[in-house]
């Protein structure tokens, strides 16, 4: 048994009316076709989950890959033209290190977004991240953007905040933006194996029953502030408290870092590697809170993933992530200010973590992929028209 017993029908399911069951069975009448780019359902379930959901609702999708020589045009060369092209994690496609070659790249990029307007194809862009975190060209990659954006026909983020952070640095007025709709992050409850109880989990880690167990989880970059991280842990006068970091690094330079200063505590562990989808669930549901230093953050699918395994987050109150982390079952914080981090840390420590990640279960539970899914088709459905 895992961690969490899942509850009954998601209560927006079960929410649904009859008037609402007619008119989506009148909406996906018509099958609209898109093609995702670029594809990354081979390390990220984002898309997949996102695939599976849409053709629910008859959206024929295929995924296309990319690189530098795999652009947007091959790619609906290849696959045929769409009525929709959607586009995830933009940067991947242009940003390098030399600004010469990303203003080229991005010159592309807009040279085929235009022929895919003229063309009578519509374009929508997920904004994952404003921008690509190791900045190697900043510039030049936000001139592109707010280009795009311009040719585009409508944008998804996934909160409020978001929107509002979008629509001011692309700077969209309401003459000219693209439809901007708010479509959250769908919940990962079905997306890993989860059949590892609580217990068995710690005893194969090594952890007492007696042991508050903080995990970091995810790729080790330098803005997610892990090194920061363990310092801060070490601050702490816990002696029941650990540490457990638990990722693959950017760089061989950072998992040094990681390395040594997880040495400096004996509390504190570090696995830096990547981690197979069948045994996330051993580190998830080993621990008491996953904890999330970011220095900046948009959107977290980390986040998303410990709601999904029952898990309350300590993480900064920014974003998509102080948006949808409910206070009542996660610790946020300012990371403007000094010590507030290891107050977090603290203050986890004195709360009933238990329960708090039970309420965050349940909150993922209304992050259903078929009702995200039919807001995304109601977003192809309008620009088609």
């Amino acid at each position: 048994m895992a961690k969490r017993e899942p509850p009954g029908e998601s209560p927006i399911a079960s929410a649904r009316s009859s008037a609402d069951t007619d008119a989506l069975a009148d909406e996906n009448r018509s099958e609209l076709s898109v093609l995702m780019y670029p594809d990354s359902t081979d390390s990220n379930p984002y898309q997949r989950e996102l695939r599976d959901g849409l053709q629910s609702h008859n959206v024929a999708v295929e995924m296309s890959g990319y690189g530098r020589y795999v652009s947007l045009l091959p790619a609906v060369h290849e696959h045929g033209r769409p009525d929709v092209v959607h586009l995830h994690w933009l940067s991947k496609s242009f940003v390098t290190e030399q600004s010469w070659l990303t203003a080229l790249l991005g010159l592309r990029l807009l040279v085929e977004l235009l022929v895919l307007r003229l063309s009578g194809v519509r374009v929508v862009w997920t904004v994952h991240n404003l921008g690509e975190h190791a900045r190697r060209s900043p510039r030049v990659e936000l001139l592109t953007k707010r280009l795009a954006t311009r040719l585009i026909d409508g944008i998804i983020v996934h909160c409020d905040a978001a929107r509002d952070t979008v629509m001011e640095l692309f700077d969209l007025s309401a003459d000219d933006r693209p439809d901007v709709r708010t479509v959250p992050h769908g919940n990962y409850l079905d997306s890993y194996p989860n059949e590892i109880d609580r217990a068995s989990a710690r005893a194969d880690l090594g952890y007492g029953p007696e042991e508050t167990v903080f995990l970091y989880f995810g790729l080790i970059r330098p803005y997610k502030n892990v090194p920061e991280l363990v310092d801060t842990f070490r601050e702490l006068d816990a002696p029941d408290a650990r540490l457990l970091v638990v990722g693959n690094p950017w760089s061989d330079e950072l998992a040094a870092t990681v390395r040594d200063r997880v040495a400096a505590d004996d509390r504190a562990r570090a696995v830096l590697e990547f981690v197979p989808d069948d045994e996330i669930q051993l580190y998830m549901n080993a621990a008491d809170a996953v904890v999330l230093p970011y220095e900046e953050v948009l959107t977290s699918g980390a986040a998303i993933l410990a709601m999904s395994f029952g898990n309350p987050v300590v993480a900064p109150n920014r974003g998509c992530v102080g948006e949808r982390l409910d206070p009542r079952w996660n610790v946020r914080y300012d990371p403007d200010e000094t010590d507030e981090l290891r107050a977090a840390l603290a203050d986890a420590l004195d709360a009933d973590l238990r329960t708090m990640g039970e309420g965050n279960y349940e909150a993922s539970t209304r992050l259903d992929w078929s009702e995200l899914s039919l807001r995304t088709r109601r977003l192809y459905s309008s620009i088609c028209n």
